[in-house]
């Protein structure tokens, strides 16, 4: 696995079946406990909560970034998002070639999820920006297919697609943005789906507002050097982006 770093902010072949707001008179931070927990999204193969995963297991191989734990592979690469006004990592995007996955997750009520408010919101933003975007049959559900025009660095106009998905888990959401040859190659849609898929959240304990982030970090490995980039202006299906992956 590569990792490097910046001053800003192969998955396995195996197929697993690819294919912000609290409830009234519900506090905002509230920790009840996962046992009341209600997830709208079937989760039978991932991604996972830590409390499903026996981490004690040595079949494990999952790069510890805090508040997601992400599937080794060769020819993984990892790059982190910083917020460079707290220094706190936000997001994490997942290359394999030309494809990649960014993946955001956030605290969400005991008793509702957020994915169907959060896509209404990536729609409207999408719409405001001159782009299209259309709700489709998923992987992990309905998902939202985002167009959105863009401006290359040499000043060149073209277009850029997404494939937003979001999983609703316990007490968290977890927002994944397909980008590049991803949304263009199903065999490399399906790879990286698995590795969302075999991707652990760590929500923690403590009280969170519902849609506030749950911090990444970087590995504790000394010999493993995250890739980091700065926090950039959210864009509708590509959350929090750090760069443009390579696309086909």
């Amino acid at each position: 696995m590569v990792f490097r770093r910046r001053r800003r902010p192969d998955s396995p072949d195996g197929d697993h079946g690819a294919d912000p707001a609290a409830e009234p008179g519900q506090p905002a931070g509230d920790t009840g406990s996962e046992t009341d927990s209600a997830p709208k999204t079937a989760r039978p193969n991932g991604p996972f909560d830590v409390s499903e995963i026996d981490l004690t297991d040595p079949e494990e191989r999952r790069v510890d970034l805090g508040g997601l734990l992400v599937l080794r592979g060769e020819g993984l690469k990892l790059q982190l998002q910083v917020d460079e006004r707290t220094g706190t990592a936000t997001s994490v995007m997942i290359q394999l070639g030309d494809a990649a996955a960014q993946l955001i997750a956030v605290a969400a009520p005991r008793s509702s999820g957020l994915w169907e408010q959060t896509r209404h919101q990536i729609a409207a933003e999408a719409q405001r920006r001159g782009g299209t975007v259309n709700e489709a049959a998923g992987p992990f559900g309905t998902e939202v297919r985002v167009v959105l025009p863009v401006t290359t660095p040499q000043g060149k106009s073209c277009v850029q697609p997404s494939r937003v998905c979001g999983i609703d888990g316990p007490r968290w959401m977890l927002r994944a943005t397909f980008l590049g040859k991803a949304t263009t190659d199903a065999k490399a849609f399906a790879r990286l789906v698995n590795v969302v898929r075999d991707t652990v959240v760590v929500r923690g304990d403590r009280p969170m507002a519902p849609g506030d982030i749950i911090p990444l970090k970087a590995p504790a490995r000394a010999e493993l050097a995250v890739e980091e980039e700065p926090e950039q202006p959210e864009q509708p299906g590509q959350p929090e982006q750090p760069e443009q992956p390579p696309s086909t």
